[in-house]
């Protein structure tokens, strides 16, 4: 009677552990999304008032205001694949797919090529192999994007 109590016990104690596991995630998914929305918000300003684009550095000074604007946007566009590949809604051949699309049009490789040591710097700085993955598949697809095919 007494190992089947303790069994029980087990199966109980091992449930509630998934289950604290799986909150923990989901806490940090929502977190994580919180943040990309306050991101967008941000940049959503920059794009209203374009005065406000100084506060962010320089990456962009000399630019003129249309190409200003389409790199906030380029942006706005990487930063929620890159949302979605970290909470795994899209996959590595999904996100292929889409930056050949983007590295087809000049805005995304200008962006790229404007943004790609903050975006590498950023990966390094973090503890998650899936952001540190995506900036890798982002450079592989720029870097195909721009290398003369023979």
């Amino acid at each position: 009677m007494a190992l089947v109590s303790l069994v029980i016990s087990a199966a109980a104690l091992v449930g509630v552990l998934i289950s604290l596991v799986y909150q923990s995630r989901q806490t940090r998914y929502s977190r994580e999304e919180n943040m990309r929305a306050h991101h967008r918000e941000l940049l959503g300003m920059v794009i209203q008032d374009p005065s406000l684009r100084v506060c962010w550095g320089g990456t962009m000074d000399g630019l003129p205001e249309e190409k200003a604007r389409q790199i906030t946007f380029a942006n706005m566009i990487v930063s929620w694949w890159q949302s979605s590949y970290v909470v795994k809604d899209v996959t590595d051949g999904q996100l292929s797919l889409n930056l050949e699309s983007f590295f087809r049009g000049e805005i995304g490789r200008e962006y790229w090529a404007l943004s790609r040591t903050g975006w590498r710097d950023l990966a390094e700085a973090t503890r998650s192999a899936r952001k540190k993955r995506f900036v890798e598949i982002v450079d592989a697809k720029y870097e195909s994007a721009v290398t003369p095919r023979s």
